[in-house]
């Protein structure tokens, strides 16, 4: 006889696809599962189809019965219509789940798989966030025993058993275990005999994997009923069966196979999962306990959707199923009446605290699985990354993906290099790191790096030594001794080419710690100062007052030369809270810089008037982000000269006039200069973006990061033709001006003006010097 059928009906093609790779990860190929999701050709569109759920019914139909889950209410109308489209006979062997859609279906298909009726898995569904509430009294006090009314008549058996398997109790043999238990109605726990007192339902994967149990480990196995000895000798097999694979929480992403260098520089020093990571949450209360569970019901389910998105390890989506962490979620949001995103930190905190205290590195490893897990549900919740860092001592960061807001705070004294398992080097992050000088990996995602404590890095070839000997790390520090070092001052602003013309060397800076560095090299000026990055970390609009301070801050240690400042570039890898800018398909391609600013132009008035007054006493120029359009820059001078007249009649000082240039990133704008000729004061290449668009390759695909080179003959010919048909300056302050393998090109296609991170400055310096007949020092 087969086992109850599943058919899982969605909005989202994606999302029942995830659930269901979830699902057969724990419960194997053998599940019988259908989908009805999506809508439109392939399910490609949002929306449920009448026909393909009752298609899906159809052909899962058994004498077990089958059960349907559904992702929105909305849903069951689709799911109704269906059923009346169904033979009466075939009908009464359909069951409706009201249960949580990926915790519903993760408890059905344990229960399915194990044999139960379609009744028993119905109730395992619609039980998908609470499980067993014998775990809660379970968690109060290890030692308590099962309330006594559930089977007053049967005694509680006991039964030792072996852990064999050289990794330990991981995930494979818990899911196992947790299919098992799931297929009883008698509630079963299992101990660690070197402490008794610790007990964990065999339901729940964290609780039994926070016993840290190893191989040769004695165990404590505990149920009641007629079918112990049956319960104990299946245990028994599982716990004394080597996994025959790698166990699910030791499967390596599908990323590209080799890390790679991201930012050049060597470091060495232990090795730091930042636990700061985890938003600070802080203890707010909602009496409308209804509506946080609606929240973090939502949340949970953008997650899985995520998750499905990105290849990761299994283990993650695993704990996020856990039993007791949901439980214990909803109990602090019902009983406590914390919001969902409070009672969440919390819940996480503590079970990744747990598992820190833990002796085996595989399990260690699972803390930070889920503090990730709980990052990735509290950013849905609408809860910012915290984004300040700062190690006891210095240390190397390992990260799962750095973000902009957070490589913005991170202090070079303190953090001496990151090692990020995925990332790219074109990214945001990254050009931030370049600006610090700290070193940089990317795509380093080495199962080993979560237990070693101490690490070397090679930032230009992406190499990494875990836990290297003394021998090892003295040769390397020898071949890396004069490398990188960076000059207590020079001048590097100005050089004389063999044609008699001269090139500019300008800096790119987003804080005053960069400015300082650029003022110290001689840069010729500021070629870029990124605003964009005062905002990451903030959730509300900064005033006028604060704005203004922060530009001065950076600015100061640049008085007396040339300073462009480019207006706020949000959007895509930049979202900020304030500036609600929606879901996109493709960000990139969507609202930000300009025609995100133009969209907002309240934000965008304000952040212009602190532009003009901080820059009153300084040479000050304006540089406009994205711009496609002629219309576009004669929107954006309309309000530049509003938010002068502005100032003027509150009789604040500023400067007055200031030239309004434009960022040449979109190809549009380097196919069409002429229109740009009379509206613009001067132009600057964003080379990063211009790379991007003109190679259709996304700069944050770390899977493309071969074709995100501007040396392409492509981006290389549009800059020549910005340069030969704009009437105005041009200058390129995109990554590429820093990089010695591209500068040189960028020179012969006629550019004079080079803006880069402070740090290249003296290299970039030296290798156009030596292409010169007539270098300045």
């Amino acid at each position: 006889m087969s086992n109850v059928g599943i058919v899982l009906v969605s909005h989202s093609r994606d999302l029942a696809e995830a659930t269901a790779t979830l699902l057969r990860q724990v419960t194997g190929a053998d599940l019988r599962l259908a989908l009805a999701a999506g809508s439109g050709e392939e399910g490609a569109e949002l929306g449920t189809d009448v026909l393909a759920i009752q298609a899906a019914i159809e052909a899962l139909d058994s004498p077990a019965g089958t059960l349907i889950l559904m992702d929105m209410g909305s849903a069951l109308l689709s799911t109704e219509m269906a059923l009346d489209l169904l033979t009466d006979s075939l009908r009464e062997r359909v069951q409706l789940s009201s249960g949580p859609f990926v915790e519903g279906a993760m408890a059905a298909a344990l229960a399915a798989s194990s044999g139960a009726p379609l009744s028993a898995v119905r109730q395992e569904a619609e039980n998908g966030l609470g499980m067993k509430q014998q775990q809660l009294a379970s968690d109060r006090n290890s030692t308590e025993q099962p309330p006594p009314q559930e089977h007053p008549a049967i005694p509680e058996l006991q039964r030792r058993l072996r852990l064999s398997d050289p990794a330990g109790l991981h995930l494979r043999p818990a899911a196992a275990l947790a299919k098992l238990a799931l297929a009883r109605a008698t509630p079963s726990r299992i101990r660690a005999a070197r402490h008794p007192e610790q007990a964990a339902s065999a339901t729940s994967l964290t609780a039994m994997l926070g016993l840290d149990l190893r191989q040769g480990d004695e165990l404590i196995m505990e149920t009641s009923g007629a079918d112990a000895a049956a319960f104990f000798d299946a245990a028994a097999q599982i716990l004394a069966t080597p996994s025959a694979q790698k166990p699910a929480d030791q499967i390596v992403p599908r990323v590209p196979s080799r890390p790679g260098g991201a930012v050049a520089g060597f470091a060495q020093g232990p090795l730091l999962i930042p636990k700061a990571l985890l938003a600070r949450v802080p203890e707010t209360h909602d009496p409308d306990s209804t509506k946080s569970l609606q929240q973090f019901q939502v949340a949970l389910e953008q997650v899985q959707q995520q998750l499905s998105e990105h290849p990761i390890v299994a283990a993650q989506a695993l704990l996020l199923q856990d039993p007791v962490l949901l439980e214990k979620t909803r109990k602090r949001i019902q009983e406590d009446h914390l919001k969902a995103a409070p009672a969440w930190a919390q819940v996480i905190a503590e079970a990744a605290a747990r598992m820190d205290t833990l002796s085996d590195p595989i399990v260690r490893a699972r803390a930070a699985d889920l503090r990730d897990l709980g990052q990735r549900v509290l950013q849905a919740l609408g809860i910012a990354v915290e984004s300040a860092i700062s190690p006891g001592s210095p240390a190397i960061l390992l990260v799962d993906e750095l973000l902009p807001s957070v490589a913005l705070h991170l202090d070079p004294r303190q953090v001496l290099g990151v090692i990020d398992r995925h990332g790219s080097a074109h990214s945001h992050a990254a050009i931030l790191l370049r600006g610090a000088g700290i070193p940089y990996i990317i795509n380093a995602d080495n199962p080993a790096l979560s237990s070693a404590r101490s690490v070397a890095m090679d930032g230009s070839s992406g190499e990494f030594w875990l836990d290297p000997d003394p021998v090892t790390l003295k040769k390397l520090l020898e071949h890396d001794a004069t490398r990188y070092t960076l000059p207590e001052q020079g001048n590097y602003g100005q050089i004389s080419l063999s044609d008699d013309s001269h090139l500019e060397l300008w800096a790119n800076v987003a804080s005053a710690a960069e400015a300082e560095t650029a003022r110290r090299l001689g840069a010729t000026g500021i070629g870029l100062l990124r605003t964009e990055f005062f905002f990451l970390d903030q959730q509300t609009l900064p005033d006028e007052e604060n704005q203004t301070r922060a530009l001065n801050q950076v600015m100061a240690p640049m008085q007396g030369r040339p300073i462009i400042v480019r207006a706020l570039d949000a959007g895509a890898d930049k979202p900020l809270g304030f500036m609600p800018l929606g879901d996109e398909a493709n960000p990139a391609l969507g609202r930000r810089g300009l025609r995100a600013l133009l969209a907002f132009p309240d934000i965008f008035a304000l952040q212009l008037r602190a532009m003009l007054r901080a820059g009153r006493n300084h040479q000050l120029s304006i540089m406009l982000p994205m711009v496609t359009n002629p219309e576009e820059l004669r929107k954006a001078r309309g309000i530049l000269e509003q938010a002068h007249y502005t100032l003027e009649a509150a009789g604040q000082a500023h400067r007055w006039p200031v030239p309004l240039g434009i960022m040449a990133e979109v190809p549009a704008v380097a196919l069409c200069m002429d229109g740009f000729n009379g509206l613009a004061d001067f132009v600057s290449i964003g080379s990063n973006d211009l790379t991007q668009y003109t190679l259709a390759s996304d700069r944050s695909n770390a899977l493309l990061d071969p074709l995100g080179n501007a040396a392409h003959p492509a981006v290389l010919e549009l800059c020549r033709k910005i340069v030969r048909d704009s009437q105005v300056p041009v200058s390129i302050c995109g990554e590429a001006a820093g990089e010695p393998e591209i500068a040189p090109l960028l020179v012969d296609c006629g550019l004079r003006r080079l803006s880069m991170a402070p740090r290249r400055l003296p290299e970039i310096f030296t290798l156009l010097s030596q292409r010169s007949s007539h270098p300045q020092a």
